[in-house]
């Protein structure tokens, strides 16, 4: 049985992954979901899970802050070549937020290349992680229509868009922001615990701590919640393992 699973974390950021593999084992985290945001880094993301069979799982997908200086249709052969092994296809999704996003076609461009993703995952029944920052309704809309499953990564927008996230049967996760955000905490009292996944997107700079994230800090995201939600840490492991086991469908 899995005591902790971190959902959502880049490991080719890291200078040395063996590490930071052997620190997580070491503190209890007993999978990853290694995530891709790039074409090149989903490649090391495939490549890592191969040299840490059974701990590290690979999720391959172009972030949307790369979409614009990827060749997106070598990143959709790649997938559709490489995606025997994987767990989900991703990070993938929209980003409105970011000051080259501005322009009305840059988020057609946005909503054409995840909507590509999407029927990747769809073909081949693969649950997705979304990126949705400021662009969370859109986000839904092309997620509900392509009918597949996922998480909403990082979600800490408004409360009515997550009721549809929640009613279309996503899950959502906590975050290292859990412990300091008041958008994540809403979502957080409103998510149910059965619907939540727990990450720390490492690596993340940590604002409360004053430093980068590694998978060890998932027991940091997992306290937070638990107090928020008045619940047993180890509850909190529990479920949310669980959760994250079914999504992803790990042996």
């Amino acid at each position: 049985m899995r005591r902790l699973i971190d959902s959502h974390v880049h490991m080719e950021s890291f200078d040395d992954p063996g590490a930071v593999v052997q620190r997580s084992r070491d503190s209890g985290v007993d999978a990853v979901i290694c995530v891709g945001g790039s074409l090149e880094s989903s490649k090391v993301a495939k490549q890592l899970a191969r040299k840490y069979p059974d701990y590290l799982y690979p999720a391959l997908g172009v972030h949307p802050s790369e979409v614009l200086k990827e060749d997106i249709d070598a990143t959709v052969a790649y997938l559709r070549e490489n995606l025997d092994g994987c767990v989900a296809v991703g990070e993938i999704g929209l980003d409105y937020a970011y000051p080259f996003a501005k322009p009305k076609d840059v988020r057609a461009r946005m909503r054409e290349v995840f909507s590509r993703f999407l029927n990747v995952a769809s073909e081949y029944d693969l649950p997705v992680s979304i990126h949705s920052r400021s662009a969370y309704r859109d986000s839904l809309e092309l997620a509900t229509g392509a009918g597949v499953e996922g998480v909403f990564h990082w979600y800490d927008g408004p409360i009515n868009t997550l009721r549809g996230i929640l009613d279309a049967g996503f899950y959502v996760s906590a975050t290292p922001s859990v412990a300091y955000s008041k958008g994540a905490m809403a979502v957080m009292e409103e998510t149910p615990i059965e619907r939540v996944l727990v990450e720390t997107d490492s690596p993340v700079y940590l604002r409360n701590l004053g430093r980068r994230s590694t998978p060890v800090d998932i027991k940091l995201v997992v306290d937070a919640l638990a107090e928020l939600k008045e619940m047993d840490p180890s509850e909190v492991s529990r479920v949310t393992t669980r959760n994250a086991e079914m999504l992803f469908r790990l042996p």
